[in-house]
């Protein structure tokens, strides 16, 4: 009887990976430049992105406008590079809020553990089960239109993502001889999760942060472009996508530098993330063979 072979994984994702630890330097040193664009790019930009010329509407590229005009008659670079600081800046105080949030709740819940460890495990299931850009649309449409509603809104439903890796970090860290020391010299606590155990679980949670960007780039790109995002007329990538998709079929370049460009940045991130996360799997592989 002919056996069939086991699946194989994908093997294009697989050679991206491979192609993402093999040049690990290389895009950190991409995604540096880029971040360095995002901060000069309003020093960059050759017009002002609100102004608009009626006159000088949906105009092709040329020297004075690089990427052409919007239906407003807006510089199309001038927008994307502003936006480029808008969406990236925005990007990371979701990050960085939902990390905050989910840190501290599964360094809580994996170190104390017993009844704080179920009740704010419920609590997060109870988040993490709802459709999460639905829940954000629904948090932002009630906060109402401006950049921090959508801040808000993404964090709200982030942080579980945090908090279920921390913990179960935590605990695996909680039993190790350093902090079984730290306890019987009589530490406390908080100052065991901050002092110790966070620090060594910094490594997963860099990994968790470079994925979670390209998902909030996304999604805040989707909530701008649905209306509950930033306010009508500000450079953003995902508003800039709503705002031309009437002029899709005989302008279609309003509508593909922006996409692209988000497309690009998430490429990148995800590629990033790959690669650091083979390198701690890497270390740790070593550090185990070291020991051994």
């Amino acid at each position: 009887m002919t056996r069939i072979a086991p699946a194989r994984p994908r093997a294009g994702r697989a050679r991206i990976a491979r192609a993402a630890a093999r040049h690990g330097t290389g895009l950190a040193v991409a995604v540096a430049l880029f971040l360095a664009l995002v901060l000069a790019g309003p020093l960059l930009a050759p017009h002002d992105p609100h102004a608009a010329d009626i006159l000088n509407r949906l105009a092709a590229p040329s020297l004075d406008y690089p990427l052409g005009t919007d239906a407003m008659g807006r510089c199309l670079l001038s927008r994307l590079l502003h936006g480029a600081r808008l969406t990236t800046l925005s990007t990371l105080a979701v990050v960085l809020a939902a990390a905050s949030v989910g840190t501290l709740t599964g360094a809580v819940s994996g170190y104390v553990g017993g009844t704080a460890d179920r009740v704010l495990m419920r609590l997060c299931e109870g988040v993490s089960v709802l459709p999460a850009l639905a829940v954000a649309m629904i948090i932002a449409g009630v906060l109402g239109l401006g950049l921090k509603a959508v801040i808000l809104a993404l964090a709200a439903v982030h942080w579980t993502e945090y908090a279920r890796l921390v913990r179960n970090v935590t605990m695996v860290e909680r039993a190790k001889t350093y902090v079984v020391a730290a306890e019987a010299l009589g530490v406390p606590r908080l100052a065991i999760i901050r002092r110790h155990l966070l620090p060594n679980i910094l490594g997963p949670l860099l990994a968790m942060g470079s994925y979670s960007l390209s998902w909030v780039i996304l999604s805040f790109a989707g909530l701008s472009f649905l209306g509950l995002g930033v306010e009508p007329g500000a450079p953003e990538w995902g508003r800039m996508i709503a705002e031309s998709r009437n002029h899709l079929r005989e302008y279609p370049r309003l509508v593909l530098v922006p996409g692209l460009t988000i497309m690009a940045f998430v490429i990148l991130i995800n590629l990033l993330g790959d690669a650091l996360g083979d390198r701690l799997r890497d270390g740790r592989t070593n550090h185990l063979a070291t020991r051994s």
